[in-house]
């Protein structure tokens, strides 16, 4: 059954192209509505719902977005408005994908009203700037992005044929939309490059004891993306295997682009939690040899690993780490553990490894072991993060934990 789709553009510049949009998405069977985001000239297409609708969604009206004659606030103004509308309409089943068109600020529109969109709506963005790092636009968010190639000013052969691919491509999505919908308890698994024979490990033993399992790669964004899909509500239990995001956080490192709630949302949601501070052995940088490394840090141990080195975090950072992840944790409302393994967080941190401090890592035990709610058990295992006895441990841990919690039923 043809989906209903949602088109959110500015119509002042890019009507002639939304107008042609709809034919494509009308010619595929699907209801269309066009939101305009616009702020400056009239529409060149008439839309389904106008700018001062979206306006008055935000608070404001567009006259009075005129009368400030500030760019910014008319450009988050139009995206928090038409973020509520967009929202609107999913909760009436009135949108079944959302697609959008535009350059730098259509893409900063469009991109923004997808993100308050929850996970497995299809989202699907043409753009000018696809080749530029998109990446906070995307934030943790399924977006698709197709590159316009040529600049959006009209329709001519080019951009006629990159249009009717987008329709394609928005109305089949939309076809097969529906909610992700687990029907085993879905766990969030964290993982990244050095620990990755550990997750894979824990991934197949949870999968063992029933569970579904969604690994999420610790690069910043990938934690972060976790964290949104436990406010959503779809994830019923966390192994947070990997922390490393929080050594990078500190240096600016390759996996560093976390938020402040990192950590945070299923102490939140109460939802059980086992906590391992996988990685937290090294800061992970982009230099590959002597004479690129950081000047700062030529006194530490390094895993020359690629392009990017992972570098020995210290007993002053892991003291710091300490203190962070204590902070967090402390403000748990659901079943939560810590769970270490003594013979090393990474591949780089095992006997004989290059990252090998055991006593630095004896540091921040101590320090969270100070610092932790007397409730939350810690967990000591004299095991290698990457052995299969360690990964028998901790996912017995959190199937203890969810058993507990009344968890072992999806929902």
């Amino acid at each position: 059954m043809p989906g209903h789709i949602v088109i959110v553009a500015t119509l002042d510049t890019k009507g002639e192209e939304v107008g042609y949009l709809r034919s494509l998405l009308q010619s595929h069977g699907c209801p269309v509505t066009i939101i305009d985001v616009g702020t400056l000239n009239p529409p060149a297409v008439p839309p389904d719902i106008d700018r001062e609708t979206v306006a008055q969604r935000a608070q404001t009206t567009v006259e009075a977005l005129h009368q400030a004659r500030d760019r910014r606030i008319s450009v988050e103004t139009m995206i928090r408005g038409a973020s509520v509308l967009v929202k609107e309409l999913y909760e009436k089943g009135l949108l079944s994908g959302i697609l959008s068109v535009g350059g730098g600020t259509g893409t900063h529109i469009g991109m923004g009203v997808m993100r308050s969109l929850p996970l497995g709506v299809p989202k699907l963005m043409v753009s000018t700037v696809a080749s530029r790092d998109m990446s906070q636009l995307i934030g943790t968010k399924d977006i698709a992005v197709m590159h316009s190639v040529t600049d959006i000013l009209g329709l001519n052969a080019v951009t006629r044929r990159i249009l009717a691919n987008a329709a394609a491509a928005a109305a089949g999505m939309a076809a097969a939309a529906g909610p992700v919908a687990p029907d085993k308890p879905l766990v969030g698994l964290t993982s990244f490059g050095f620990i990755t024979e550990g997750a894979m490990r824990a991934k197949s033993t949870l999968e063992s004891l029933g569970y579904d399992v969604a690994p999420f790669h610790a690069n910043g964004t990938g934690g972060m993306a976790m964290e949104d899909l436990i406010d959503q509500g779809l994830i019923s239990g966390v192994l947070d295997l990997a922390l490393h995001e929080f050594a990078d956080a500190m240096y600016g490192g390759y996996c560093g682009g976390i938020g402040p709630r990192r950590l945070e949302a299923a102490g939140e949601r109460g939802i059980p939690q086992v906590i391992v501070p996988g990685g937290l052995d090294c800061i992970v940088l982009e230099f590959n040899s002597e004479e690129t490394r950081p000047v700062s840090l030529k006194d530490r141990k390094v895993f020359w690993y690629d392009f990017r080195s992972g570098v020995r975090t210290s007993i002053e950072d892991v003291t710091r780490l300490a203190r962070t992840i204590a902070g967090k944790l402390n403000k748990s409302t659901g079943p939560t553990k810590v769970v270490i393994p003594l013979r090393g967080w990474s591949e780089a941190d095992c006997e004989g490894g290059p990252l090998n401090e055991p006593a630095t890592n004896q540091a921040f035990i101590r320090e969270l072991k100070s610092l932790l709610r007397k409730d939350i058990e810690i967990v000591e295992v004299d095991a290698h993060i990457n052995e299969p006895e360690f990964a028998r441990i901790v996912c017995s841990t959190l199937d203890d934990l969810m058993n507990l919690a009344g968890k072992r039923a999806v929902g």
